[in-house]
């Protein structure tokens, strides 16, 4: 694909025990499509966002046509959290370009 051109990637959020803000949903989604710089074969993306007992827990799942991507964090902050677990699916990602790029 030309240069500035992305196709659409399918990003689900799924908010668990508490109502997503839009700013917060508009923060996950800007995180997410950050990964399309890093490896660009990734389907979809489901993250589930859970508020329990204090706690913020992320999980995010990436889908590529051979192998799911999991990354789970958990913080007092929300963002935090969010940015944390983009860091693990980041670091898997780069791990299974370079596995496919040896080949």
């Amino acid at each position: 694909m030309p240069n500035g051109v992305s196709r659409g990637i399918r990003i689900e959020i799924t908010a668990r025990h508490f109502k997503a803000p839009k700013m917060l949903r508009t923060f996950v989604e800007k995180e997410i499509r950050k990964l399309n710089r890093y490896f660009d074969g990734v389907l979809d993306y489901h993250i589930i966002l859970t508020h329990e007992h204090g706690m913020k827990e992320v999980e995010i799942i990436a889908h590529t046509k051979r192998h799911n991507f999991t990354a789970f964090e958990s913080d007092p902050k929300m963002d935090r959290a969010v940015v944390l677990a983009v860091e693990k699916i980041k670091a898997q990602l780069n791990r299974y370009k370079e596995k496919l790029v040896e080949k």
